[in-house]
């Protein structure tokens, strides 16, 4: 991040800590409709437009560091294998054999051939198909047509992503109006300390949303992350492509580390002051936020399981030992021990809010000036999943382009 853009944002956090009057040419937001999180034809378009067309975190590149090393990405239904070659390069290909479609692997292992438990047909660490029993018995068979079928796979600093899109742009250039903000992270040096994972009872927006603002912070984190963290004095950014930014300045650890840890031996050296000072969070489409620090973060990512339930997982990386994670450190175990509160903190009135949409009782969202990030990110989905295909009760005006920093 430039000096220039961090000047602008202390200046914007000073000044919204002041405010006391609603800000002189802003846009009062339209009433997002309650039907966006029960229609089955919104979560059916979401899927079609947005799930199998978007960026999709797979994993820590650190999780596969050897040839053979593989994970399993299992979600909306598709498999898909991450591997890392014998050329040390990663990629991805559906889970599914191409004799009659059998899943390769059950999870994450190493291995230095894929091979199929139903039949032994074996592909190479580059998918190519390389071994099939009784070949002799296949007319016509060609190995070189038959290997697994591959998957968009690109990493950005460390993350590894798949995309199911072959003509979705390219990852970097999806997250471009971020990379110069986040480059002095320097996220790839970093390791993977733990991961937690929770099941809500609520549509994956509603959990998405919780996490856009800081309009609650003062209600349900008054003994947690209020003690940290000045709610008022929060600056948004708005990025061409639904992402945004949220900062928030610290009330304390203005040096760096998180709300209950000492951060004196976890730091990355090349995060500039504005992290430190400041906690910067970011969401990144379609469903990632993430809440930058100088010591470590968590990656979270929010996943539809039905239109009424969500996973939302943390993916917790930082610095210091590479040996040291959540289960034998001190350090990185309250880490998560705090996150996991602070989690339950936000989780806390979801379900409730699911059962009034359903209901139909509540027929839409009143948005405040300090909530629109969820109304930005709002806007990307109906971008995305093309205006005229959504009925027109469930769409939301378009009106924060002009305020999209350049």
């Amino acid at each position: 991040m430039d000096n220039s853009k961090a000047e602008r944002i202390e200046k914007q956090i000073a000044w919204e800590h002041k405010r006391d009057h609603y800000p002189e040419g802003f846009p009062s937001l339209p009433e997002i409709p309650g039907g966006r999180y029960t229609s089955q034809e919104f979560y059916d378009l979401e899927m079609k437009h947005i799930w199998r067309k978007s960026w999709l975190l797979a994993c820590r590149a650190d999780e596969i560091a050897q040839p053979g090393e593989h994970k399993l990405f299992s979600r909306f239904g598709v498999g898909i294998i991450i591997v890392r070659g014998k050329d040390n390069v990663i990629r991805a290909f559906h889970n599914t054999c191409r004799h009659r479609g059998a899943p390769i692997i059950q999870g994450d292992g190493k291995r230095n051939l894929l091979v199929c438990g139903y039949h032994s047909w074996s592909y190479g660490l580059d998918g190519n198909l390389v071994a099939v029993p009784e070949s002799q018995d296949f007319a016509g068979l060609d190995k070189c047509s038959r290997g697994l079928i591959p998957v968009r796979c690109e990493q950005w600093d460390g993350w590894v992503f798949v995309n199911l899109d072959d003509d979705a742009k390219p990852l970097l250039e999806e997250y471009a109006p971020l990379l110069s903000d986040l480059e002095t992270l320097n996220m790839g040096s970093l390791k993977l300390k733990g991961r937690i994972s929770y099941t809500i009872n609520c549509n994956w927006k509603a959990a998405l949303d919780a996490f856009l603002e800081a309009y609650h912070v003062s209600s349900i984190h008054k003994d947690s992350v209020a003690q940290l963290l000045d709610g008022k004095a929060t600056d948004i950014g708005l990025f061409t492509g639904g992402h945004t930014r949220m900062s928030m300045a610290k009330l304390f650890n203005r040096e760096g580390g998180t709300w209950g840890t000492d951060g004196a031996n976890y730091d990355i050296p090349s995060v500039p002051k504005v992290f430190r000072e400041n906690n910067m969070a970011y969401g990144m489409f379609p469903n990632y936020v993430a809440p930058f620090d100088s010591a470590g973060f968590p990656f979270i990512s929010f996943w539809p399981i039905d239109k009424g339930t969500t996973q939302l997982d943390l993916m917790i990386v930082g610095t210091g030992d590479e040996s040291e994670n959540t289960e034998n450190s001190e350090y990185w175990k309250t880490f998560a021990s705090n996150y996991d509160m602070i989690m339950e903190e936000d989780m806390q009135f979801l379900a409730g809010i699911q059962a009034s949409l359903d209901s139909g009782a509540f027929t839409g969202m009143m948005l405040s000036y300090q909530e629109r990030r969820i109304y930005w990110m709002h806007e990307e989905f109906d971008r995305r999943i093309g205006v005229d295909n959504i009925p027109e009760e469930l769409r939301v005006q378009q009106v924060l382009q002009p305020f999209v920093e350049g």
